[in-house]
């Protein structure tokens, strides 16, 4: 179904455009200094926050971070599928295409991903729902068409062209061939030290746009299950390391930190290296980063947890936590509350402590106003009905009240059969749920 739209309009309001220029150079309309939506707005689409450059066609928009690479694609005609819908490329060098959903019975794409909008990845994943947009003529047409771009602005006279406008193009060129993107995309991991397989589900409400720091390598435990996480020893990384990590990271966003205001503190198990090192690390990155600039909010702190380091943290971890000029993200992952399911899933944890661990999140959750924990649960075919049923008789003992704050993520396994069946399952557990219920979409960085 196409939606009528006004090819011209841009779906998020502008904050200020004073600064803002434009030149024709052949049939392309550059534009300099566009400032989207302030960080913290958010809308039934992905807003482009900050600070940056736009290309058009008469078919396509084109945008750019104030260091050039390209972020964002979307269409002006009616071939695009709907207005609110974007290409987004990560700073790992993926395209995601942010689609409104289609109801087709299953809920609306809001009920069960807590956001207006579903990210549609370019790379295997555990998605409930198989949405492969890119194969759809209007969306492939984009990628051909930035590449038709690409090679006009590489064969073009830039002669006469204002001074900024020209050294924007030239930016752009410099920055947007394929082999400088994937250098960029390994500069960033190399950095951190790998790249980032998974993100806490929570990053959605900053559109998955966080600055990757890692505190500590490895993971507490090593659960047969998971794909996604490191097999290393976990081992903390020192003040030092941490301090020349954020000196690179730095000097690698450079002038598109202006855009960022979210952090994302790694890798696995950040919480376990202790509240005094991750308030340190944090502390640190929120002055190197500029986080202290007004960007329309409070910047956004994001880490994992594990059952064993949630439960060691105390009160002065989170009076450290709750002291930083952040909201802090805390994600747990639970798995199960089934304990020959845990034993299968080879998590070395028992349903108890899951129980023990939830009324506690619960806790802190009331207690202090700026850490939000969340937890996260297994679905899918594959599990027994005795794992389903511990989950809703768990999830069913919080009430309304308690559960008003934080919310439990469902993750289906990657390699999860029938996932047509998974949808209906995940209905059945968040209605039974006294905590809000969302689909955790394993995304990478």
């Amino acid at each position: 179904m196409k939606a009528n739209m006004d090819v011209n309009r841009q779906p998020e309001a502008a904050m200020d455009n004073e600064e803002m220029s434009s030149c024709c150079l052949g049939n392309l309309v550059v534009i300099t200094n566009t400032r989207g939506a302030v960080p913290t707005a958010k809308g039934a689409y992905p807003a482009r926050f900050g600070l940056y450059g736009e290309i058009r066609t008469r078919e396509f928009t084109f945008h750019f971070n104030p260091t050039g690479e390209i972020r964002y694609m979307r269409g002006l005609t009616q071939a695009w599928p709907h207005p609110w819908e974007w290409l987004k490329r990560s700073w790992g060098n993926d395209w995601i295409y942010y689609s409104v959903g289609l109801d087709r019975g299953q809920g609306r794409v809001k009920d069960w991903v807590g956001e207006d909008y579903l990210p549609c990845l370019s790379y295997e994943s555990n998605a409930i729902r198989e949405v492969t947009p890119y194969t759809e003529p209007g969306i492939a047409r984009a990628f051909s068409a930035w590449s038709q771009v690409y090679g006009t602005l590489c064969t073009t006279s830039l002669e006469g062209l204002k001074p900024d406008m020209r050294a924007f193009v030239e930016c752009v060129i410099k920055a947007n061939d394929d082999t400088a993107l994937m250098a960029r995309a390994e500069e960033l991991h190399r950095i951190i030290g790998g790249r980032v397989s998974v993100l806490p589900p929570d990053t959605r409400h900053v559109d998955y746009e966080v600055i990757p720091l890692n505190i500590a390598d490895g993971c507490l435990y090593k659960c047969r299950f998971c794909t996604v996480k490191s097999r290393a020893a976990f081992a903390p990384k020192s003040k030092a390391e941490i301090a020349a990590q954020i000196d690179a990271l730095k000097a690698y966003y450079g002038a598109s930190l202006g855009n960022l205001n979210a952090l994302f503190v790694g890798d696995h198990d950040a919480l376990a290296a202790g509240g005094e090192l991750v308030a340190h690390a944090a502390e640190t990155a929120y002055g190197a980063f500029g986080f202290g600039a007004p960007k329309g909010g409070t910047p956004s702190l994001f880490l994992f947890g594990s059952c064993a380091s949630f439960s060691k943290a105390d009160d002065e971890t989170f009076k450290a936590l709750e002291a930083l000029p952040y909201t802090v993200y805390i994600n747990l992952g639970l798995e199960s509350a089934d304990d020959d399911t845990l034993k299968m899933l080879g998590k070395p944890i028992t349903s108890a402590m899951v129980t023990d661990t939830l009324h506690k999140m619960i806790a802190v959750n009331a207690r202090y106003p700026s850490v939000t924990v969340t937890a996260n649960f297994l679905l899918g075919t594959t599990f027994s009905a005795a794992h389903h049923t511990a989950i809703m008789e768990l999830l069913g003992s919080v009430s309304r009240e308690d559960g008003a704050k934080g919310c439990i993520y469902l993750s289906p396994l990657v390699e999860t059969q029938r996932r047509e069946e998974v949808l209906p399952m995940f209905h059945e557990i968040k209605e039974a749920s006294g905590l809000s219920a969302y689909v955790y979409l394993i995304q990478r960085l």
